[in-house]
Parts: C-alpha cells; sequence; structure tokens
C-alpha cells in the first residue's frame, strides 16, 4: 500500500470515528484497539473484535505484503 492509499483510508477511518487523523495513527502505532472500538458503531466494534480473535485473520495480516512493509517502516523508524 502507498502512502497515498494510506492517507485516504486514515483520513476516512478517522472522519468516521470522530478522531483526528494524527490521534488515530497514535492508537494505532500503540495498539490502542480498546479506544478506537470505543468510538465505533457497536456491530462494527463487534465484527473486528470477532475479527481480531481469528487466528485466519491474524495470520492473514501477519502475511500480507501491506503489514510487512508498514512494520518494515516502524522498525527502521527506531534506528
Amino acid at each position: 500500500m502507498n502512502n497515498t492509499n494510506m492517507e485516504k483510508m486514515l483520513k476516512t477511518a478517522s472522519r468516521n470515528l470522530g478522531i483526528p487523523p494524527d490521534e488515530l495513527m497514535g492508537l494505532l502505532n500503540k495498539g490502542d484497539v480498546n479506544t478506537i472500538m470505543s468510538k465505533m458503531d457497536s456491530k462494527d466494534a463487534q465484527k473486528l473484535k470477532k475479527a481480531l480473535n481469528n487466528p485466519q485473520t491474524e495470520e492473514m495480516l501477519k502475511n500480507s505484503p501491506e503489514m510487512q512493509d508498514y512494520l518494515n517502516k516502524k522498525n527502521n523508524k527506531g534506528k
């Protein structure tokens, strides 16, 4: 996923959740899913919780090129 697509997705999620983009990015970087889910519609929050608790979803995310790119960028940021 390129930076332009990531920014568009972040802005859309930010607008839908009512969280400023920089705050949402901070929550995502910290892994603070509970705060994000508290801003979501209860049905959507349940769907997200179910997906996050599914081992197949976890494997799919870990192996996705986008996640690998994100993790590489995050790991290299601290160096």
